[in-house]
């Protein structure tokens, strides 16, 4: 059965700041061993695992009671209207404020430049893919552009010329997401077909491919120092790998993690380890990939939460979801400091960096 959140779903009918750096990976020697989680309980963070911050900052669009009702923006600079069909991804270039790309249910993805004025954008077609482009990543220097595509290949891109310069291939079943290494030119995708791959994206060598979930990997990526890769799942777990060997080293499932599958995964850029989950089950859960405990649960959503992602500046986190809701969260407390709505469901965030605001 094809997961219900994955976008084929979703679609229906329709169709080292010195430069060139090697990718550093986990050693062998610092594997842990999978931790059964069946029998720990869901114990709110102490304050060792407090995070550092200050809890009363305030929070854009807050009311004195901490439950704001926002209404969406109506003043769009410019709308792009590349696509022939639903688009399914966006990804903003690290590098380059003007420049963005898109991949859609038309099977197809866009480059996309803002010109000095903002109304005058120009777009660059990306085609290669035969089936609906689930997932776009820029590289760490915004020279690459990764595209996956529900046909279960993985297209690298020139940004600079739209060239098609590298195909991926090999898994068994449509790509949900692709991931790049944080320093090199490493690509991570994540399958239908219960795995994850990993290749090295300048020569299409497949490095390591990770095995052991029994459904489909919905969520994933590179830890922020390269050192780990993390996986969730259609099955519920989320499993820790150590890249040089493929093997799990941590594993995340049953009580008191998720009771449904992991829709997404967001990462503490300044705490190793510290993770963000979302789920079906309507929770998020606040996880240590280094201990292997569930610091708290994060209840407030009554619909799948699609996306979640951790202030490196605050103490807070924030999850969208399907209920059209997305809740910012205090981590020292597990409480909701504000819910801001929208008209429709809330796919995708993104903390501003060095504030307390949201892109949602």
């Amino acid at each position: 059965m094809d997961p219900p959140t994955s976008i084929r779903s979703a679609m229906g009918a329709d169709h080292d700041d010195d430069g060139d750096m090697e990718p550093v990976f986990i050693d062998e020697g610092d594997c842990e061993v999978a931790l059964d989680l069946d029998e720990e309980d869901d114990a709110p963070m102490d304050s060792d695992d407090e995070i550092e911050g200050d809890p009363d900052a305030p929070i854009e669009d807050r009311d004195a009671e901490g439950t704001d009702v926002v209404p969406p923006s109506e003043d769009a600079a410019a709308v792009v209207r590349a696509h022939r069909g639903s688009v399914y991804a966006c990804a903003w270039s690290p590098t380059a404020a003007d420049c963005f790309a898109t991949g859609g249910g038309d099977d197809c993805a866009y480059v996309h430049r803002i010109g000095p004025d903002a109304s005058a954008v120009t777009s660059v077609a990306l085609k290669a893919h035969t089936d609906t482009v689930s997932s776009v990543a820029f590289n760490h220097d915004g020279t690459l552009l990764a595209t996956g595509g529900l046909e279960g290949r993985a297209c690298i891109w020139s940004v600079s010329t739209g060239e098609l310069l590298r195909t991926l291939e090999g898994p068994g079943g449509g790509l949900e997401w692709v991931r790049w290494h944080p320093k090199g030119n490493v690509l991570l995708a994540g399958s239908e077909d219960f795995t994850a791959w990993m290749w090295n994206a300048d020569n299409a060598e497949l490095m390591q491919v990770f095995a052991g979930h029994s459904n489909s990997v919905l969520c994933g990526g590179f830890s922020p120092d390269g050192r780990g890769v993390v996986t969730g799942s259609f099955d519920g777990s989320l499993r820790v790998w150590a890249p040089r060997t493929g093997e799990c080293v941590t594993l995340f499932q049953g009580h008191p993690f998720h009771d449904g599958p992991v829709t997404c995964v967001d990462f503490h850029a300044a705490t190793p380890g510290l993770m963000l989950t979302g789920s079906e089950d309507n929770t998020c859960r606040l996880v240590s990939g280094e201990s292997g405990k569930v610091l708290g649960t994060l209840a407030g959503h009554t619909e799948t939460v699609e996306c979640v992602g951790l202030s490196a500046d605050f103490p807070f986190a924030a999850s969208g979801a399907i209920d059209a809701k997305c809740v910012v969260w205090d981590l020292n407390t597990s409480q909701p400091r504000t819910t801001l709505m929208h008209d429709k469901a809330v796919s995708a965030l993104k903390w501003i960096p060095g504030t307390a605001c949201l892109y949602r």
